[in-house]
């Protein structure tokens, strides 16, 4: 009997039937792998499209301070690490504008652009937006020419403990690369910048939490940031 040959296989001359084994399944290993390959591409291409977005810079001309020319003269003010303390000694309340804080930070930040970038990049300015409970931390820098700023938004958030402390909880997971608004991921790829920030002013920094482990209080509205005594208005209770 000839041998017979068909889609699925053949059948020799000694009544052995041979057949073509079908492609193996993908394992969960190489899936894993191939998911991962199209995350990490769709996550480039959002890089991409927010690094872009990034020279759509905000427009700064409504923070109380700001000023496009670097060289303006800069108006005096207080040390704020001396009156944060004396607040803080004092039990007294403390309010300070935006362009207090601005003109404070222009006055204190050495603030130049190094290494690899420094031969395009250049450092033009921290500032700070007072919104209602929401600290918004700019860093404006020019880049091959061009306008350039991201930002940190810093939402302070306290609740009264049935011990009579205060918990003090400030958000950092959002943020704007221009003109667009950012989450926690895309956040962690500009942390340095903010870091660096946040050792320049450890100080003052340091002397806010100390100031809210003694139960003072924060209020941030449009262009004023207060810090109040304890005995100021009462919180909702944490339940």
């Amino acid at each position: 009997m000839a041998d017979q040959d068909n889609d699925t296989g053949k059948r020799s001359s000694s009544g052995e039937k041979i057949e073509r084994k079908p492609p193996p399944s993908p394992t969960r290993k190489a899936l894993f792998f191939k998911n991962l390959f199209y995350l990490s591409l769709l996550g480039l291409v959002g890089i991409g499209l927010l690094a872009l977005v990034s020279f759509d810079p905000q427009d700064l001309s409504d923070v109380d301070g700001y000023v496009e020319d670097s060289s303006a003269v800069i108006p005096g003010g207080p040390n704020l690490v001396n009156l944060l303390e004396n607040t803080a000694r004092n039990k007294n309340g403390v309010r300070l504008t935006e362009e207090q804080i601005n003109n404070y930070i222009r006055r204190t930040l050495k603030f130049e652009q190094g290494g690899w970038f420094e031969s395009f990049v250049t450092a033009r300015g921290v500032w700070v937006r007072l919104q209602e409970n929401v600290v918004e931390v700019i860093i404006e820098r020019e880049v091959w020419g061009k306008r350039h700023t991201i930002s940190m938004l810093l939402e302070p958030e306290q609740t009264a403990q049935e011990d009579g402390g205060i918990n003090t909880t400030v958000s950092r997971g959002k943020g704007k690369w221009g003109r667009a608004k950012v989450l926690n991921g895309f956040m962690l790829l500009t942390n340095s910048s903010f870091s660096s920030l946040r050792e320049a002013y450890a100080a003052e920094t340091q002397q806010i939490w100390d100031m809210f482990r003694g139960r003072f209080q924060i209020k941030v509205s449009d262009g004023v940031l207060e810090l109040s005594p304890p005995e100021e208005p009462s919180l909702k209770t944490k339940a």
